[in-house]
């Protein structure tokens, strides 16, 4: 990738914003933003060029912008660390129940660990869970989309059959109407030998079930072209 079309304007040049973001993506469990990070970067040396190349190219896919968004919103979060690294932080307070105020002091004291650092753990344990949610929920709608498109080349194929059977019904049945007006009845009154008469209705059946056959594997072909 060349050039700086779609690279992303709120990642700064300056400052160490590019070796951050850079680290983020390395980190990532994805194991397919991995895959296209090492396609995007292979045989490039870190530099915010790269970087942002790399932002720019996954934001082509919709997992891939997924991600992105969750770089940027991580690196808002770093800046603001980093606007307040320093500075003397006022300490946060909040008011619980009783009983979870109890609660909270006794698992500390097992855990022998403080209250603070008891509830740090546990909003982490929280963001993880419901990070655990997020990508369960993408299984699914994969699964879904998945299923949607196997459902949808079941019913092409289906309508294909459909479409070579009619042509050939119809083509037998005008074969039979120029029979019935070219000897004004419906029935001949055939006196042929009867086993001669099935060989050949059996050859014109698998005739008929041949070019279904062939219709289908003629559209097995073309789909899989288009996948």
């Amino acid at each position: 990738m060349t050039g700086n079309a779609g690279r992303p304007r709120w990642l700064r040049k300056a400052g160490d914003e590019w070796e951050w973001a850079y680290r983020y993506m390395q980190q990532s469990p994805d194991e397919k933003i991995q895959t296209r990070l090492r396609h995007v970067t292979r045989g490039k040396d870190p530099s915010y060029g790269m970087v942002a190349d790399a932002i720019a190219y996954l934001q082509e896919t919709r997992d891939g912008l997924e991600f992105v968004t969750r770089l940027r919103n991580a690196l808002r979060q770093h800046r603001h660390r980093s606007l307040n690294a320093g500075k003397k932080r006022k300490p946060y307070s909040f008011t619980l129940p009783t009983d979870t105020k109890k609660a909270l002091s006794i698992h500390a004291k097992k855990l022998e660990m403080t209250e603070t650092a008891l509830v740090a753990d546990l909003l982490n344990g929280a963001g993880k869970l419901l990070e655990e949610h997020h990508k369960r929920e993408q299984l699914l709608r994969d699964a879904l989309d998945f299923e949607r498109k196997r459902v949808k080349q079941l019913d092409d194929r289906w309508k294909t059959q459909h479409r070579e059977a009619m042509r050939q019904i119809e083509r037998q049945a005008t074969l039979l109407s120029m029979w019935e007006l070219t000897l004004g009845q419906a029935d001949p009154g055939f006196e042929g030998d009867q086993a001669t008469l099935q060989s050949d209705t059996k050859k014109k059946t698998r005739e008929i079930e041949k070019a279904i056959s062939n219709a289908l594997k003629k559209h097995t072909l073309i789909e899989a072209r288009l996948i």
